[in-house]
């Protein structure tokens, strides 16, 4: 039986901006951090789900969704804890795609104590090189910008995110990959990002081995061979690491294959 959960949703001020979050459900929590130019929606067919037995937070990154750029300095792993803090939380599990990943990996290493079990899904990893074909589509949608239509990028960047790279057109996902196209329409008309944060020191690359959570990594087996090789490279490094790969899905998971991913997710949260 499905418990009927509130959605709690507000602001929390701090490190310089105001950052817009939403909570829902009353157990252990579990913070999601979304991908780039992405924002809490994106999580919609996991948090009702993982709400029935978590108290499950999810927040616009700075810059990305109703939340600010703001000023000053900052760091992305700065804000996921004042997101946390602000919510007195003092310890949660923790899942990010892709340059959520990013994040989440800075901020296992630099707060291990908050962090209980870790979730790392498409993710990226600072001064890992892009693949050829990253980087030949990344010129393609950078040439989409200087003369084609905000439209034609959107598409491109769902053909190339969330169908997948060389891949037909997702058309089983349906209203997700429009979801998907929602959200990076409303990311491409907001105003550039021209302060970036400062990333944690040493790189995450440089000591995966401090990760002190139990993690599982999840990729998709239709992704950029890239992030096939970062998550080969997470599992092989991060202690005790385990890894899933969704063949069938792409660079977002839990949009595209959602039952599956929740499975995962949950069957390896619920582990004593």
């Amino acid at each position: 039986m499905e418990i009927d959960l509130v959605t709690q949703s507000g602001w929390i001020e701090a490190n310089g901006t105001r950052f817009y979050y939403e909570a829902q459900g009353t157990g252990e929590p579990l913070l999601l951090i979304h991908g780039l130019n992405l924002d809490t929606r994106m999580w919609e067919r996991q948090a009702a789900v993982f709400a029935q037995t978590y108290r499950v937070i999810r927040f616009d990154l700075r810059g990305m969704g109703r939340t600010p750029i703001g000023e000053g300095p900052y760091t992305l792993y700065g804000d996921a804890r004042a997101v946390l803090e602000g919510l007195g939380v003092k310890r949660a599990h923790v899942v990010g795609l892709s340059f959520g990943g990013t994040v989440a990996q800075e901020f296992a290493l630099a707060w291990p104590e908050m962090v209980k079990r870790l979730v790392l899904v498409s993710s990226g990893l600072l001064g890992h090189p892009r693949s050829e074909r990253r980087q030949r589509d990344a010129g393609r949608l950078a040439e989409q910008f200087e003369s084609g239509t905000r439209e034609e990028a959107v598409e491109l960047t769902a053909r190339m995110w969330f169908d997948g790279p060389d891949q037909p057109v997702n058309t089983e996902a349906g209203e997700a990959r429009e979801s998907f196209r929602l959200m990076t329409a409303h990311a491409y008309s907001l105003p550039p990002v021209t302060q970036m944060p400062a990333w944690l020191s040493p790189l995450p690359k440089d000591r995966l081995e401090e990760i002190q959570a139990p993690t599982l990594v999840i990729a998709g087996g239709r992704d950029y061979e890239d992030f096939l090789q970062i998550a080969d490279e997470l599992a092989a490094r991060i202690p005790g690491a385990e890894k899933a790969v969704l063949e069938a899905s792409a660079h977002i998971p839990p949009m595209d294959q959602p039952e599956a991913f929740n499975r995962l997710v949950l069957d390896f949260l619920g582990r004593k």
